[in-house]
């Protein structure tokens, strides 16, 4: 009878992974540089979101003005005569306080500061974003005017015009949630730092 001498496995365990620990202050700069890009790109991501918010309300705020003037005609002209809804001025007055329900959600300290500068007494430690919309709410209002566009059978022109409020309101609400999920992941970042006295 023959017997094999069994050669057993043996990992390489001098990877330079392995040996690589971060010390108390190259953790806490690794975090503080991750905060800092985050809060970079929070930064930006609001403020284009703002941006977009107030191009919606200004040309809702044409759209109201002139309700009978379609402001998407310049991009496509109608081959007929552009129909609108019933009551196009309250369903705008719906998607402006949309907007402005937006704002408040993108940015509170500022329009606390217009409020008080209007003269309306508002105390510091309110915090605004509590008079807000909850999300199922505000997209309620804002599928309205669409389904009632579509229920009365209107051009896809007018479907797309009183959709604008739709996406701009889910744009908003996926940017909202991608800042709170990056705040979380730094915090869950803290929360795992390891001392590593001598590293």
């Amino acid at each position: 009878m023959d017997f094999r001498r069994r050669i057993t496995f043996k990992a390489d365990t001098d990877t330079e992974e392995d040996d690589n620990y971060l010390d108390d202050q190259e953790q806490e700069e690794v975090i503080e540089n991750l905060r800092k890009e985050n809060a970079k790109s929070n930064e930006q991501s609001i403020l284009m979101m703002k941006l977009i918010v107030l191009l919606s309300a200004f040309m809702h705020l044409i759209y109201f003005i002139n309700p009978t003037d379609d402001p998407l005609l310049f991009l496509f002209p109608p081959s007929n005569s552009a129909e609108t809804i019933p009551l196009p001025r309250p369903f705008t007055c719906v998607s402006l306080a949309l907007h402005a329900n937006l704002l408040l959600l993108l940015d509170p300290s500022s329009i606390r500061k217009i409020l008080l500068q209007l003269g309306f007494g508002i105390d510091d430690s309110t915090d605004l974003r509590n008079y807000t919309l909850s999300p199922t709410l505000a997209y309620t209002l804002a599928f309205v005017a669409p389904t009632v566009c579509l229920f009365l059978r209107r051009p896809w022109l007018t479907v797309a015009w009183w959709s604008i409020t739709v996406l701009v309101t889910y744009a908003v609400q996926s940017v909202l949630e991608d800042t709170a999920s990056g705040n979380e992941h730094i915090r869950s970042l803290e929360a795992l730092k390891y001392r590593a006295p001598g590293a």
